[in-house]
């Protein structure tokens, strides 16, 4: 920074200009303003500063006293400072304005008032109001980028978590973004938006442990690490197929229901320079939170569709016996009649069983006491297959519908012998708080074990699932919990407990 001594005219230049300066607002509120404040004559040479400018601008009166504004501060030659102040001495009407001097990367706000002999100049870092106002723009921005993708009626699911992810990912400021699925100790990348040299895609499976997002899975909740290998160095050595190392973390818990479905998180190969922000952490949050409540709107629709699946499976056969004998019942075929009020009668008991299932917990059952291994027997005897077996060894008593209860161990039994084979041995037994039904059929896959009850489910050997479908709906109408495990023949086992808690109220 150039400086001069001061010479006699440009002693009485600072005389007249800090007259000028005194003029203006008064010595004692001069002395009191907290704004940095400098004067200069009318050839632009330094006649006063206060403290409060010497320490904004990080110069001492006696650097710049006598210098001319455009030989010490260079860099304001033809920006907006010498514009204003040009034009408050050409018209001696005060400015106010806004400016940036990059030399201090500070942003300063100036109000410069002339006189006949120069110009005072007060002025206030605002580079942090500034910043604030930017961030807040930025922050709109996204957040109206957002609001477009969600509200596009065209844009499906899938489309809409793309868009989202990257604009997520560019407010974060990380290389990756992905929406994830955990399950069955799998972690399936669903949704991918990372650099295309990356060696990651969609629907690539890697086991949870092998990921951060582990974390978050385990305990539910949103995890911020700006240095993984400083912050949890456990974690250090998680990354995609051993291929690269997650070295920054950001990544916030999807659920479905009460359960954590996977993640959103959004991560990078280097440390960050510094913390992700409570903006950034809680714009990953409200993601999630959307990611959440789509994927349970998903989960209703579907339900809905099941439902509708469920109703058109179960009436398909009475509804077809009754359409056989309608038109020999009308002959007055007496044997054909009844057949075709037992069809009826059995649509008008499926039809009541549907609602219940519709209903949840809201709906009003006819509750009995009834002897499950007679319930069974009855049951096995009308599914009718004579190569089968049934081994029932329990005592149970089950508070339930009868009628529920028939329908809940016909679709158990009649799965059991469309997977397990017309030579199947299927066996009710009793567990502690409830009952389980089992076969020595082939068994289902553990990792397909959490699937089986969903509508439209199918394995190898066949099936369109709708019977387990209604099985799950019926128990969870009842608050039953259920379990698909192994049974002791190496078949399927489908366990059911809380069954006593209704006579226990």
């Amino acid at each position: 920074m150039t400086t001069t001594d001061p010479s006699s005219d440009s002693e009485r230049s600072t005389t007249d200009s800090d007259r000028s300066l005194s003029d203006t607002v008064g010595g004692e509120v001069v002395a009191r303003i907290t704004d940095g404040v400098f004067a200069v004559d009318e050839e632009w040479r330094f006649t006063y500063l206060n403290e409060q400018a010497e320490r904004v601008l990080r110069c001492t009166d006696e650097e710049l006293l006598g210098t001319t504004i455009w030989e010490a501060f260079p860099q304001t030659v033809g920006s907006a400072f010498e514009q204003k102040y040009g034009h408050a001495m050409e018209t001696q009407e005060p400015v106010w304005f806004e400016g940036f001097y990059e030399p201090l990367e500070t942003w300063f706000e100036v109000c410069a008032y002339p006189s006949e002999t120069g110009l005072s100049v007060y002025f206030r870092d605002v580079t942090g109001c500034v910043r604030q106002q930017a961030e807040i723009g930025a922050h709109e921005h996204a957040l109206r980028r957002v609001y477009e993708i969600i509200a596009d009626p065209d844009r499906p699911f899938p489309q809409q978590i793309d868009a989202l992810l990257k604009v997520v990912r560019e407010v974060v400021g990380t290389d990756y973004a992905t929406l994830s699925h955990a399950r069955g100790g799998e972690y399936v990348f669903e949704t991918v938006d990372a650099p295309d040299d990356a060696d990651l895609r969609a629907g690539d499976t890697v086991p949870v442990t092998a990921t951060v997002c582990e974390r978050v899975v385990e305990t539910g909740r949103t995890l911020v690490l700006e240095d993984v290998e400083a912050d949890a160095p456990e974690l250090a050595d998680r990354g995609y197929d051993g291929a690269w190392d997650i070295s920054c973390y950001l990544g916030a818990p999807v659920y479905v229901g009460d359960e954590v479905y996977g993640t959103v998180c959004f991560y990078g190969d280097e440390p960050r320079t510094g913390q992700f922000s409570d903006w950034e952490v809680t714009f990953v949050d409200l993601l999630a939170d959307w990611v959440s409540s789509e994927l349970e709107r998903q989960r209703e629709t579907e339900r809905l569709d099941s439902f509708a699946g469920m109703l058109a499976h179960e009436l398909r056969n009475p509804l077809q016996i009754a359409q056989l004998y309608q038109s020999q019942a009308a002959a007055g075929d007496e044997s054909a009649a009844e057949e075709v009020t037992t069809a009826l009668d059995r649509i008008e008991e499926l039809i009541d069983l549907m609602l219940v299932t519709a209903r949840g917990a809201d709906s009003v059952i006819d509750w009995e006491s009834v002897e499950l291994a007679d319930a069974a027997t009855e049951v096995w005897a009308e599914v009718g297959v004579d190569e089968a077996d049934l081994v029932v060894d329990t005592d149970r008593t089950v508070e339930a519908d009868p009628v529920h209860l028939h329908h809940f161990l016909e679709n158990l039994f009649t799965n059991a012998v469309e997977h397990g084979g017309r030579d199947v041995t299927v066996r009710v037994d009793t567990l502690e708080d409830g009952f389980y039904v089992a076969d020595d059929g082939p068994g289902i896959p553990e990792p397909e074990r959490s699937r089986v009850f969903e509508a439209g489910f199918t394995t190898e050997n066949g099936g369109i699932g709708l019977g387990l479908s209604f099985v799950a709906h019926l128990a969870d109408t009842y608050d039953w919990e259920r379990r698909v495990t192994e049974s002791d023949a190496g078949g399927a086992r489908f366990e059911f407990t809380g069954v006593e808690r209704r006579s226990e109220q």
